[in-house]
């Protein structure tokens, strides 16, 4: 009876020694589920996210501890599945967070490694040859179209002229009155002609007495 009892006793002691105790205080699902918010576009690998939540696990736990899957808040969308290595940080976080790489002025930024809450391990995604994406996006430009009628030529813009004040009426003019000529001054009459008369009687003798004084000297 002893010895039984002491069976039973050792039996039990390494039952209790090979059964783990339970993992009290853990949040996450078996499969790394986490629920992440971007307030703007971001790239992963082989998409590009709008602005949203979305949810981050792992396809398989079971067999593999290095694929993620992402799919839209709902579960309903599976926008990508890839692959991942193993990324360390320095620092902890209680909540899951991701890294981003350097991106050009206008373009998403892609994520670079997924951290879970309380732990310095994380997921580094792997993005396919050629990505990801380090070219801004174009911009839309509007489309053009072509008519064959001409377009309808412009109004033309009415011109608006200064306003001329009327001109006060002219003054007739002064009728000019010819005034008639002042009559010619009369030239003061002469003396009687009785002087030169007796002039040239004068000059008449006096050339005869000459005439006469040359003959006697002939």
């Amino acid at each position: 009876m002893f010895r039984l009892s002491s069976l039973v006793v050792a039996l039990a002691a390494a039952l209790a020694v090979a059964t783990p105790a339970p993992v009290s205080g853990a949040t996450e699902t078996f499969d790394k589920l986490a629920y992440l918010t971007f307030s703007g576009p971001v790239q992963i690998p082989g998409a590009t996210l709008s602005a949203g939540t979305y949810r981050f696990r792992l396809t398989n736990p079971e067999t593999s501890r290095n694929v993620l899957q992402v799919l839209s808040n709902d579960g309903a969308i599976v926008y990508a599945m890839f692959h991942t290595i193993p990324d360390i940080r320095a620092s902890m976080t209680d909540e899951a967070t991701v890294t981003f790489r350097e991106t050009p002025t206008g373009v998403p930024p892609p994520v670079r490694s997924l951290f879970y809450g309380g732990e310095y391990h994380g997921y580094e995604f792997v993005y396919p040859k050629g990505g990801p994406n380090m070219i801004p996006m174009p911009v839309p430009q509007p489309e053009i179209t072509y008519s064959s009628t001409p377009a309808p030529a412009a109004a033309p813009e009415p011109v608006i002229e200064p306003a001329i004040e009327p001109l006060p009426p002219a003054e007739p003019a002064a009728e000019l009155v010819a005034e008639p000529a002042a009559p010619a001054p009369e030239l003061p009459r002469t003396a009687s002609p009785l002087p030169f008369l007796a002039t040239g009687g004068l000059t008449s003798l006096l050339a005869g007495l000459g005439l006469a004084l040359r003959r006697r000297r002939n």
